[in-house]
């Protein structure tokens, strides 16, 4: 079906290139029931490339990659094109796959709070509360940690992967995560809090750790 994609956009003047995203255009956790995710990049939208969704091959139409939503970044992370007439799709992937560092005071913010809350919780003897609150932390802290590194964070799908294919600067702790989000261990999560507060400062984020006084020392444990 792909081969019969291409040759067809091959052969069409309005298509500049073709991306094949999700499991199969990265080699990854690929079965016999994985449909075909494709994006055609065209000049004029026509939908001649559209499918219906649940089909073995799926397409969308789009002008530009950077008209694709946040939430499907990841999947075209670590693609190359399938096509490419003019070198102009490899440079859309370049771009939208490239995160500015300086957004990532939000998620930082978004983790402290998080863990700020379950912290309260373990302390009020909220135990459910405080798991839950913990849970919630994991996210923020894995869009800041990837985001302060320019990197768009992966799907949890992905994320062992990623991180041992592109491992990160800093080292990502994933059995201490999955104790946090299994017990949402009070000396994990102030482990977790220490290293978050070291990277936040070494980058260039410590006024939002800073935001948290007269709390850090407390959340450090």
């Amino acid at each position: 079906m792909l081969d019969e994609l291409l040759e067809q956009a091959r052969d069409d003047e309005n298509v500049v290139g073709i991306v094949v995203h999700g499991s199969r255009g990265r080699g990854l956790h690929v079965h016999e029931g994985s449909d075909w995710d494709v994006i055609v990049v065209v000049r004029e939208l026509g939908g001649s490339y559209d499918s219906d969704r649940g089909g073995e091959l799926e397409a969308v139409e789009v002008t530009s990659l950077a008209n694709l939503p946040k939430w499907m970044l990841p999947a075209v992370t670590w693609t190359k094109p399938a096509l490419d007439k003019t070198g102009e799709v490899a440079a859309q992937l370049a771009d939208v796959t490239k995160v500015d560092p300086a957004t990532a005071a939000e998620p930082l913010d978004g983790y402290v709070n998080s863990y700020y809350r379950s912290a309260k919780n373990v302390r009020a003897g909220l135990e459910l509360a405080a798991l839950l609150d913990a849970q919630e932390s994991i996210p923020h802290y894995l869009d800041f940690v990837f985001a302060v590194h320019g990197r768009v964070r992966p799907y949890n799908k992905w994320l062992e992967w990623e991180l041992r294919e592109h491992p990160l600067p800093v080292p990502v702790d994933l059995d201490r995560l999955e104790r946090i989000a299994r017990t949402g261990d009070i000396d994990d999560q102030q482990a977790l809090f220490r290293e978050t507060e070291a990277l936040a400062q070494a980058r260039g984020h410590g006024a939002t750790i800073d935001g948290w006084e007269p709390d850090v020392a407390w959340l450090r444990g």
